[in-house]
């Protein structure tokens, strides 16, 4: 069954020209999103371990660029005799459309799961948010904006192909957690919670009595 889930849950890459985000975070396409993390990678490296700020690199990822356009539309025109086409560079409609879609898929998704796990789910599930929110302000104190960026960047790439990869057994082992969770809480509330509710009761007419001897 695990392996029937493994071989369903890898779509083919998009036959479209340009390479969607979700090919590249799914390593549908590999040498795109190699580079990407590669460039992640490089670009953490240089701005916090050897401490160049944002503007300084920006400009030489400009003047490279830059320099690098230069150098092609020169040897272009010794070899061709003619001025490059530039007709053809742009931003498709599909992959306009695409990324609108993906981005108003993704805001949706956010919406609804905070609106599930603050309503709609179970304590455990709201308790194992509030911790993971906490844990992620004690590491934002001690990080900086770029360094949480870097980590997110890589986890995304990561976790949703360890997901595809091992599905099956991360959904046996979150139903396990899930029963034990249901079983702890079933004996806290009958060991705890039911004795507290009974000696409430208990306590109340002897109340009752008291305040009607007073009176």
């Amino acid at each position: 069954m695990s392996e029937t889930t493994h071989h369903d849950s890898h779509p083919p890459p998009s036959t479209d020209n340009v390479y969607s985000v979700k090919d590249v975070i799914m390593w549908r396409r590999k040498p795109m999103s190699v580079g990407v993390l590669t460039t992640m990678t490089m670009l953490w490296v240089v701005m916090e371990i050897y401490g160049y700020n944002f503007i300084t690199v920006a400009s030489w990822i400009a003047i490279f660029l830059f320099s690098s356009l230069f150098a092609w539309a020169n040897i272009y025109r010794l070899i061709y005799k003619e001025e490059p086409n530039m007709s053809e560079i742009g931003i498709s409609e599909s992959t306009a459309t695409e990324m609108g879609n993906w981005i108003r898929e993704s805001s949706e998704d956010v919406a609804k799961w905070v609106f599930k796990v603050g309503a709609q789910s179970e304590w455990y599930v709201f308790a194992a948010t509030v911790t993971g929110l906490w844990l992620l302000s004690v590491i934002g104190g001690s990080s900086d904006l770029l360094t949480l960026l870097f980590i997110g960047g890589v986890v995304g790439m990561s976790v949703p192909v360890i997901w595809l990869k091992y599905d099956y057994k991360i959904r046996e082992h979150g139903k396990r957690l899930q029963m034990q969770s249901k079983r702890f809480y079933s004996m806290l509330d009958e060991k705890v919670f039911q004795k507290l509710k009974n000696k409430v009761k208990v306590n109340s007419p002897r109340k009752e009595e008291k305040e009607k001897k007073v009176k």
